[in-house]
């Protein structure tokens, strides 16, 4: 049975279960075809990154679909759902069930994990103990160091909630100082609108961040209109003095949109590794057997453009200016290669 015909019996049968569930009170459909079908379509017509990441439907269809067979249990067929989701590459792709959660792991574990939260801590937020604040979510110290003062300030995720007086007492200590660390690193996202409101106290100007585009169709390139996204002073307090934002693989999703945010200021340098990416909005809906699941369904186009003057599609990460790795062997010493050639970027603009 070709894809087209069997899509057809798909949805008639959909169409069929549909009313008898009406009638039966809404008790989920356990067909494992059925529950396949309806996640293979909507990754079909919705993923954002077919074309960008060259994905082959018709060949993840064979792959996929050959697994699926007639009374297999639900742990064998969350197993075959999960293989098909993880062929997007994609952090953001998730399928949930009462008994397991699907990520993209190799997305972070192929990559150095550049960053020790007790080096950080021990080293430099508490070098100097009277110096260290913890304001709402966010950890904060002044360095004296290389003849410069240096402000470093650490935010674990974007789902943390703050006032707009923590953000006002962290800047007001900033004041005056040569240069701020915000240490992104292994911040896994979380609310957007936080984003935008940390941004907004390090910018200088307003300034076009990004445009951003909706999947509006079920063909592969089905875009809505790009809408520009700016970077907005904001707040009483600010620093527009030299500002680097540490990175590594783990700074993903909302932390990806702050990167892309502060890379619009032309104060700041991202310094680190690249991002983990994510910047793709998720959204998703449920099966019939009642899992949900969720993939990217946007992108984001930088405003920097390549040698053909196209926009960066900086889905899988965003790149540092400055590259650097953790080093063991200065780790192991009390050192944080990465604060510092932050800290040396500061010093000297280099």
């Amino acid at each position: 049975m070709n894809r087209i015909l069997l899509a057809f019996v798909f949805v008639l049968g959909m169409a069929q279960v549909g009313c008898s569930k009406f009638f039966a009170g809404d008790q989920p459909e356990r067909d494992a075809r059925a529950v396949f079908e309806r996640l293979f379509s909507e990754i079909e017509e919705k993923y954002s990154f077919l074309d960008y990441k060259g994905i082959n439907t018709d060949s993840l269809y064979a792959r996929y679909s050959s697994q699926i067979q007639p009374g297999m249990d639900d742990i064998a067929l969350f197993r075959v759902l999960e293989g098909m989701m993880n062929e997007l590459r994609d952090g953001h792709a998730n399928l949930s069930a009462p008994f397991t959660f699907s990520n993209y792991y190799p997305l972070w574990l192929n990559s150095p994990e550049n960053f020790e939260g007790r080096l950080l801590l021990e080293r430099y937020l508490r070098r100097n103990p009277s110096r260290h604040f913890i304001t709402g979510p966010f950890q904060h110290t002044i360095i004296d160091t290389a003849g410069v003062r240096v402000g470093l300030m650490t935010y674990r995720s974007f789902s943390n909630g703050f006032s707009e007086q923590d953000l006002d007492f962290v800047l007001e200590r900033f004041k005056g100082l040569n240069g701020v660390i915000i240490d992104m690193r292994s911040n896994g996202g979380g609310a957007i609108n936080n984003v935008y409101r940390i941004a907004g106290r390090f910018a200088d100007a307003e300034r076009v961040s990004h445009y951003h585009r909706m999947k509006s169709g079920r063909g592969r390139n089905d875009f809505g209109p790009d809408q520009t996204v700016f970077v907005r002073p904001a707040g009483d307090h600010r620093f527009t003095g030299r500002v680097v934002m540490l990175t590594n693989r783990g700074s993903y999703s909302a932390t990806s949109l702050f990167a892309l945010q502060m890379r619009a200021l032309p104060h700041v340098r991202l310094v680190g590794d690249t991002t983990g990416g994510g910047l793709g909005i998720p959204n998703g809906g449920s099966l019939p057997n009642g899992w949900t699941y969720r993939f990217s369904v946007g992108q984001a186009i930088s405003p920097e453009v390549d040698n053909n003057g196209n926009g960066f599609n900086w889905e899988d990460g965003i790149p540092p200016h400055i590259r650097v790795d953790l080093d063991p062997v200065l780790a192991a010493q009390g050192y944080d290669s990465m604060v510092e050639r932050a800290i040396a970027y500061i010093a000297t603009g280099n």
